[in-house]
């Protein structure tokens, strides 16, 4: 990685962006293929740097870190080797003709070899996605450390005893492997306990297996301090509750707050000495939320 200052002239704006932005502290405050409304949410991380990795290869035909999959040998058949996917788990689906490129979740049902995957269809607000026989879809899957691709075309859509569709069976499955440390997009509640025992409640806005970034009150502390992280990590019908020692790494004023968050900064932290059932648990979430289509 060779990350280097970007002015803020050279970054585009209301346009999905052909590369990762950076602070000093590595960490990814914007992602390719996500889109900078205005000025003003460059300058605001100008004292946190603003930079680049100018080793890595442009985008520019479609948005996001997907197109990776386009340089990867496809694998035959589906299911990929040695996978066994599951019935309900989570799938995103991308509209390949439409202009406005969405992703959308969705539940595996099962599928018929060499015949039709089945796949609920996405609901919006309750209401089931409005789609057609024979539209093209790319359909995505999380399993282990790997995501899997492939496109398809839709068979046939029904309605009983739910709304499903039969997506007709892949010729081929593309597959890219997840980062070291990937991230997720969330939002949990969380408590923050310092040395002295004085308790904080904070957001988690983003979340990997080594950390996280926090939405917090300017008192939780600056970079270098510690304190214990607790917050309740819930996967499907499994639940726990996560307490975990972490280190600050870095302090910003966050690009994104809700209307009654515009006192909290943002903050980068380090998860330190994890045991090995807590770092399974960071993992599975991270996994999860990624499949139900939160990557960072």
């Amino acid at each position: 990685m060779n990350l280097q200052p970007v002015s803020i002239e050279d970054v585009p704006i209301g346009v999905p962006l052909p590369w990762r932005l950076y602070d000093h502290n590595r960490f990814i405050v914007f992602a390719r293929g996500e889109m900078v409304t205005s000025r003003d949410q460059l300058e605001s991380l100008l004292p946190v740097g603003l930079l680049r990795d100018m080793d890595a290869q442009q985008q520019t035909h479609e948005s996001g870190d997907w197109t990776e999959f386009r340089k990867t040998q496809p694998i035959t058949p589906f299911p990929p080797p040695g996978i066994q996917p599951q019935v309900g788990e989570m799938v995103q689906l991308r509209l390949i003709n439409r202009s406005v490129q969405t992703y959308y979740s969705a539940r595996l049902i099962g599928y018929i070899r060499e015949r039709s995957v089945l796949v609920m269809t996405p609901m919006l607000d309750g209401v089931p996605l409005i789609l057609d026989d024979g539209e093209q879809l790319e359909v995505r899957m999380v399993t282990g450390n790997n995501i899997y691709v492939f496109q398809a075309a839709i068979q046939r859509l029904c309605t009983s005893p739910v709304h499903y569709m039969h997506l007709e069976y892949p010729a081929e499955v593309r597959t890219q492997k997840l980062r070291r440390s990937p991230w997720a997009r969330v939002s949990l509640d969380a408590t923050v306990t310092d040395p002295q025992g004085t308790r904080e409640i904070v957001r988690i806005v983003n979340l990997s297996p080594d950390g996280a970034q926090l939405h917090a009150p300017p008192t939780l502390g600056e970079p270098g301090g510690t304190f214990r992280l607790a917050f309740l990590a819930i996967m499907d019908d499994l639940g726990t509750t996560l307490n975990l020692e972490a280190s600050i790494l870095h302090v910003r004023i966050p690009r994104n707050t809700l209307g009654n968050e515009s006192n909290l900064l943002e903050y980068g932290i380090a998860f330190r000495n994890v045991s090995a059932s807590d770092a399974l648990w960071l993992k599975g979430l991270v996994y999860h939320y990624i499949a139900e289509g939160h990557m960072v």
